[in-house]
């Protein structure tokens, strides 16, 4: 538990100094990525999970991937 409150105020960080936005974005994308992975391979292991098992998995794929555009669209903005 201690892990996921320590991920949270780097997030927090994050979102409050901007000069933290980027590494607090790309721990959260591993961060998701990690539990979208972990799910997938339940998924494939254990047969069709139950409907709230699948939506964290949907939500937390959606995450990871808005944390990766938001990343590409950061250092778009940089080297122009």
């Amino acid at each position: 538990m201690g892990l996921y409150l320590g991920m949270v105020v780097l997030w927090v960080i994050g979102i409050l100094k901007s000069s933290q936005w980027r590494t607090a974005t790309i721990s959260n994308v591993f961060f998701m990525s990690g539990l979208v992975l972990g799910r997938t391979i339940s998924f494939v292991i254990d047969g069709i999970p139950s409907i709230y098992f699948s939506i964290g998995l949907i939500l937390e794929l959606i995450l990871a991937l808005w944390g990766i555009i938001n990343l590409n669209k950061y250092q778009s903005a940089l080297n122009q």
